[in-house]
């Protein structure tokens, strides 16, 4: 939430973090000591976590220190990315584990249940300011292994250490050698920290009966919902979305457009998560709607035009419908000064040209549309073999052709360039040329209801380039495709391998030498939107980072 976080927790890492307060917290081996009962304890949960978070928490995480979770992550990229990501890791464990001859492995991971951070509004105020306090919940799944690891760390490091009772419960306050506070409290299996005393007590009397973070019954329903992607790695869980939002919002200077509250209106509640599947990071965020307030749920999109695009696509956008996004524009533009000025421009260009931007741009533009950007064998933009394809489906071809021959004609009376009509495939083509340059623009109807539109090259070399290898035949599309829900609203795909081919083969270097290992092992970025039912909406998004051995 906040860009300023005083409290300083909310800004480590979380893996970090917990290895930092415990290797450099000796003090915390007096704490646990006679303390820790021998048996195993019950696992910690985001709901179990939350029984111990007050209820003026507004959104929590949770992350997952799960064996099998981070073998997956171990497995991603080739051996060469292997090798660079062993470096960091090993560079940041000399830097905060090595000197203290502390394994993450085998002295933390054993006894860390998992870890939650739940972001609380100061006592002081109701809204949610800057300095957003953290409190983090980590669960004691091995009283043994966590007293051994207490155990090494007696006498490591020179602390200043006070101990209180509060609620009959005993809370540590630590202050290591670089003058850094922390507060401790151990609740049968959950170990709480904060840097304020008050957060830690607040988690005492939730402890002990007083309302918590797990008794609302939009935080338990939410804390119980699961997503559908495996090895989840962290999740973040934000309850009352709307009003966490406005809250925020009422701290900044802006004005809120009411098509804004609009929206923040029909979200009750956000749950995201990351997870490592076989192929690659899986991030997926869900939004639960009211559908009381939700008016329209956007049809799902049919994706034929996929078929259309080649297998070089490296780059591609698509989805349906951009005359209600148009029409969505101008009704924001009536609250929202910046967006009426965007809508200005927009039309004012048009009409130099003799255009009506909404009945003879947007209107007709009602099907599927698809946008991408395809290598080429020959020729392209400027000869880097790189062209653009634009395909839009409509059921006005009248006015989508009168708009064409409008444009095409003030190109010719405008930029000297040459108009030439020609034949592909049985399509008639027109194509804008420069002298000496080649085609820089082309277009022709595919059928009665779809246009395509090249960018920096023919028409001729696009349909060469597609009869060779569609989209949908490219074996990395196919395999993100397969991890996003099917019904969707259009996807977004980037090809980084086909990125990486094209930059290497630039002059000097163009990708820094740390980062080509990195950059070699992702294969490609999936994103699609959908709404499972009308009561949710979900985001999905795939990095394709397989193992190459």
């Amino acid at each position: 939430m906040s860009t300023n976080n005083k409290s300083g927790l909310g800004c480590l890492p979380i893996l970090g973090l917990t290895a930092i307060i415990a290797a450099g917290s000796a003090g915390t081996y007096y704490y646990f000591q006679g303390e820790l009962p021998f048996f195993p304890t019950q696992k910690t949960t985001p709901l179990v976590a939350a029984e111990v978070i007050p209820e003026s928490a507004f959104a929590s995480a949770y992350l997952s220190i799960n064996k099998n979770t981070f073998q997956q992550l171990s497995q991603y990229g080739n051996a060469q990315a292997k090798q660079e990501m062993q470096t960091r890791l090993e560079q940041w464990n000399d830097k905060t584990l090595a000197k203290k001859n502390i394994s993450f492995e085998k002295d933390i991971q054993p006894w860390v249940d998992g870890v939650s951070i739940a972001f609380i509004t100061p006592r002081e105020t109701s809204t949610i300011p800057e300095d957003v306090q953290n409190l983090i919940v980590i669960g004691v799944k091995n009283k043994i292994k966590a007293k051994q690891f207490f155990d090494k760390l007696k006498g490591k490091e020179n602390l200043t250490i006070e101990t209180k009772e509060y609620q009959k419960i005993k809370i540590q306050n630590i202050q290591d050698s670089a003058g850094q506070n922390y507060s401790f409290a151990l609740l049968d299996n959950r170990l709480v920290i904060a840097e304020q005393d008050y957060i830690v007590e607040t988690a005492i009397d939730s402890f002990q009966g007083a309302s918590s973070y797990a008794d609302k019954p939009e935080v338990k329903e939410l804390l119980k919902q699961s997503l559908s992607i495996k090895n989840p790695v962290v999740s973040i869980y934000i309850p009352d979305y709307e009003i966490t939002i406005k809250q925020f919002l009422e701290n900044t200077d802006q004005p809120i457009p009411e098509t804004s509250l609009k929206q923040l209106d029909e979200v009750e509640s956000i749950l995201i998560g990351i997870g490592a599947e076989k192929q690659g990071l899986h991030l997926q965020a869900i939004a639960n709607l009211n559908p009381n307030k939700v008016d329209t749920i956007p049809n799902i999109v049919p994706n034929k035009i996929l078929s259309e695009f080649p297998g070089k696509t490296f780059l591609l956008a698509n989805g349906q419908g951009i005359d209600q996004g148009w029409n969505q524009l101008v009704e924001t533009a009536q609250e929202d000064e910046e967006v009426n000025s965007f809508v200005r421009e927009i039309r004012n260009g048009f009409r130099e040209i003799n255009l009506d931007a909404d009945q003879e741009i947007f209107n007709w533009m009602d099907g599927e549309f698809g946008l991408g950007i395809i290598e080429l064998e020959r020729g392209g933009i400027a000869n880097l073999g790189v062209g653009g394809m634009v395909l839009l489906e409509t059921s006005d071809r009248s006015t989508a052709s009168n708009a064409l021959n409008k444009l095409t004609q003030f190109a010719r009376s405008n930029y000297n360039l040459q108009i030439q009509e020609t034949s592909t495939d049985g399509i008639d083509v027109v194509e804008w040329m420069f002298p000496l340059q080649g085609v820089i623009l082309s277009y022709g109807w595919l059928d009665n209801q779809n246009v395509m539109v090249t960018l920096g090259t023919s028409f001729e070399i696009i349909q060469g380039s597609k009869q060779q290898e569609t989209l949908l035949k490219n074996p990395n599309f196919q395999e993100i495709k397969s991890l996003l829900p099917s019904k969707n609203l259009g996807y977004f795909y980037v090809d980084f391998s086909q990125i990486y081919e094209q930059l290497n083969q630039f002059p000097g270097e163009t990708i820094p030498p740390e980062s080509k290992p990195i950059l070699a092992s992702m294969k490609g970025l999936g994103m699609t939107i959908s709404f499972p039912d009308n009561s949710t909406s979900q985001i999905d998004a795939v990095l394709s980072i397989p193992s190459q051995e």
